[in-house]
């Protein structure tokens, strides 16, 4: 009797793996969006993100910016931190000890930020979680001790942006709208600073659609009559070539590859979906000037190497062989960097600066 139960719920769950799994992965849209975003998962809880230091953050400031979605037609409002280069912070640290009068150091900081001559980075988080993730804490860190402004944000439907679902149009769109918003508050001053962008995982999708349209997204979505000004550069950490290429070499993928309807019902999805495609491959490709710098650990189990070396042979063969802008930086899996912690690699500081240095 307990055999034939055994055997029961083994059948059971052999038929769910076989059949039920790649039927709700095929057709159900919200099932896709889910493991796309995962913004369901938001931690840690209880963030007051009014209060950056309360994260660990010193040197920031909370900004909101409010705007109308032609994406969801609706209202959005998106939370970013500014947090100042280290030599900024410790020329107005007094500022921050007396927080009575927050408008007066909001311009104070916007005065700084338009008038720096540091670079700042534009950073755009991957999946899950928010902004104040501990791993893009450490990594908004790194920046400030390279002397960079750091700019980081959340979509709508994570941290305290709107709570609406996320598209790939829309994220991209709040991306769009953080960029416009920086590059309007640094043309005020006397010389326009650096910006690069940084994006990590699915962020790399993010900022390649972003900068490789961004004379398109600039008419059409900002109704600007001439585009934002390019970015100094482009940096990738754990980036994939596109979603279905990342979809098909995702570990778990080992679990369903052998089943002959494998490419119909697990990878032709994000092929034909324009809707979350993340195709930076073809993206970049509008993009010929804009230098690229690749990071990725060759022991990332989330994003493998493979769709990372994928993406920058892309963007070299779209330049017809003037690669000189492009570089692709890996790490060993003896250093046991994985997918979120490149921050961490000894030799980071010098690519990094090195990288910025030469295009900035």
């Amino acid at each position: 009797m307990v055999f034939i139960f055994g055997a029961s719920i083994t059948a059971g769950l052999f038929v769910f793996h076989v059949a039920v799994v790649p039927l709700i992965f095929k057709y159900s849209k919200t099932f896709q969006r889910s493991l796309i975003f995962a913004n369901f998962a938001q931690w840690p809880f209880h963030i007051d993100y009014e209060d950056p230091a309360s994260s660990g953050i010193e040197g920031g400031r909370n900004i909101t910016i409010e705007y109308q979605s032609k994406v969801d037609k609706c209202p959005v409002k998106l939370g970013i931190w500014h947090i100042l280069p280290k030599s900024c912070y410790e020329k107005l640290k007094g500022n921050f000890d007396d927080s009575s009068d927050k408008e007066v150091l909001s311009r104070r900081l916007d005065d700084e930020l338009a008038n720096s001559n540091r670079p700042i980075i534009l950073y755009c988080h991957g999946n899950s979680n928010s902004r104040a993730a501990s791993h893009r804490i450490e990594l908004y860190k790194f920046f400030q001790k390279m002397d960079f402004h750091t700019i980081a944000f959340d979509y709508r439907g994570y941290g305290d942006s709107t709570n609406i679902q996320p598209s790939e149009s829309g994220v991209v769109e709040d991306s769009l709208v953080v960029y416009d918003w920086l590059h309007t508050t640094i043309q005020t001053g006397h010389g326009r600073p650096a910006v690069f962008v940084w994006g990590h995982s699915l962020g790399t999708g993010i900022s390649s659609h972003l900068l490789g349209n961004l004379e398109e997204l600039s008419k059409n979505v900002l109704d600007r009559p001439k585009p934002l000004p390019q970015a100094h550069g482009l940096i990738l950490e754990a980036p994939f070539n596109n979603l279905a290429d990342e979809v098909a070499n995702h570990p778990l993928a080992k679990l369903v590859r052998w089943l002959p309807y494998f490419e119909a019902t697990f990878v032709s999805p994000f092929v034909e979906n324009e809707t979350h495609a993340f195709r930076s491959d073809a993206h970049l490709a509008r993009a010929p000037d804009l230098p690229v710098l690749i990071l990725h650990a060759k022991d990332d189990i989330v994003v493998p190497f493979c769709v990372g070396v994928k993406l920058y042979r892309s963007i070299v063969a779209s330049r017809n062989s003037d690669d000189s802008k492009v570089s692709l930086h890996a790490y060993d899996k003896a250093e046991s960097l994985g997918h979120k912690y490149i921050c961490h690699a000894k030799d980071l500081a010098h690519v990094i600066g090195e990288f910025v240095t030469k295009h900035r």
